[in-house]
C-alpha cells in the first residue's frame, strides 16, 4: 500500500466510541475553560476594576484628610500656645489694672483730704478697698503678706479719715508708696 492508500483508509475508518466520547469532551472542556476565561474576564471589569479605582479614590481622600488633620492639629497646637500667651498678658494687664484701680483711688483720697473732701476721700479710699480686694485673686497665695499690709493700711487711712481728715494723709502716703512699690516689682520700666 502506498502513502494515499494509508491516508484514505485512516480517513475512511469510522470513529470509535471512545474517541466520539473523548472529542465530546474536550469540546465541553473547551467551552467550560472558555466560559472560565469570560468569566473572568467579566467579573475583572465589572466588580474588580470600579472596586479597585473606587479604592484608590478612597486612598487619596484619605491621604488628603490626614494631611487636613496634620495641618488643623498644627494650627490648633498654635492657636493654644498663643492663647497660652495671651492669657498671660491677660491676667498682667488685668493685675496691672486692678494695682493702678488701687493706686488712683490712695492718690484720690489724698487729693480729697488736702481739698477738706471727706466724701471724696471717704469714696477714693472705698474704691482703693475694693480694687486691694481684688488682689488676692490676681496675686496668688505667694504676695500674701504684701497684700494684707496693704489692705490693713487702707482700712487705717479709712479709719483715720473717718476720726480726723487730716490725719490720714501720713497713712496715705504710705499706701501710695507700697502701691508704688508693688507697681514697680511687678511691672518693671523698660
Amino acid at each position: 500500500m502506498n502513502e494515499n492508500e494509508k491516508e484514505s483508509v485512516i480517513a475512511a475508518r469510522p470513529e470509535t466510541r471512545v474517541q466520539k466520547r473523548v472529542r465530546v469532551v474536550l469540546r465541553w472542556g473547551l467551552v467550560a475553560l472558555s466560559a472560565f476565561v469570560l468569566g473572568g474576564l467579566l467579573i475583572t471589569l465589572t466588580l474588580y476594576l470600579p472596586s479597585r479605582q473606587k479604592l484608590d479614590r478612597a486612598t487619596t481622600e484619605l491621604e488628603r484628610a490626614g494631611a487636613t488633620i496634620s495641618d488643623m492639629t498644627d494650627q490648633i497646637t498654635t492657636l493654644k500656645a498663643e492663647n497660652v500667651n495671651l492669657q498671660g498678658n491677660l491676667d498682667a494687664t488685668t493685675l496691672h489694672m486692678v494695682v493702678l484701680r488701687a493706686l488712683s483711688g490712695a492718690r484720690g483720697a489724698s487729693l480729697a483730704v488736702v481739698a477738706d473732701d471727706y466724701a471724696g476721700a471717704r469714696l477714693s479710699l472705698i474704691q482703693a478697698t475694693e480694687a486691694l480686694d481684688a488682689l488676692p485673686g490676681l496675686l496668688g497665695n505667694d504676695q500674701g503678706d504684701v497684700i494684707s499690709a496693704l489692705q490693713q493700711s487702707a482700712d487705717q487711712a479709712l479709719a483715720d479719715v473717718q476720726a480726723d481728715l487730716k490725719s490720714a494723709q501720713p497713712e496715705l502716703d504710705q499706701l501710695i508708696k507700697n502701691l508704688v512699690q508693688l507697681e514697680d516689682s511687678l511691672f518693671p520700666n523698660p
